[in-house]
């Protein structure tokens, strides 16, 4: 039987670099599938340069600006952070660098935010 896929959300799949997520927000490219906006920055060529081989590391935020209530924002950010930890395989090996997701001004249900993180997934299957 084979094994069942990686379904976890480890710390070294997290973002957390001030200066790569300045870096991914000046110098990264993105677009938006409501209700979800995602930015992608392609540094592979750089990682490989400097040896290291770092997985997908992904930033998931709600911006306090469209959201001001933290209970709407903690709930949009479990939202999407489940469905792309129940979706990631579909990325595995394809990309390297870091991508960020965040909410627009609505608060989704999880089927339409789920619906959104899979069509994001399968575009940045594509361009890779």
């Amino acid at each position: 039987m084979p094994p069942a896929p990686d379904r976890s959300f480890p710390r070294r799949e997290r973002l957390k670099s001030k200066k790569r997520i300045a870096r991914l927000f000046e110098q990264g490219k993105g677009g938006f599938v409501y209700p979800v906006r995602y930015v992608l920055l392609d540094d592979s060529a750089e990682e490989s340069v400097a040896g290291k081989d770092r997985p997908l590391s992904v930033l998931i935020a709600v911006p306090k600006r469209h959201h001001k209530r933290a209970v709407e924002r903690n709930l949009l950010k479990r939202r999407m952070r489940e469905a792309y930890r129940l979706n990631k395989q579909a990325l595995s090996g394809t990309l390297s660098g870091p991508c960020a997701l965040y909410a627009s001004g609505d608060v989704a249900g999880y089927p339409q935010i789920e619906s959104a993180v899979k069509k994001i997934i399968r575009i940045l299957r594509e361009q890779a």
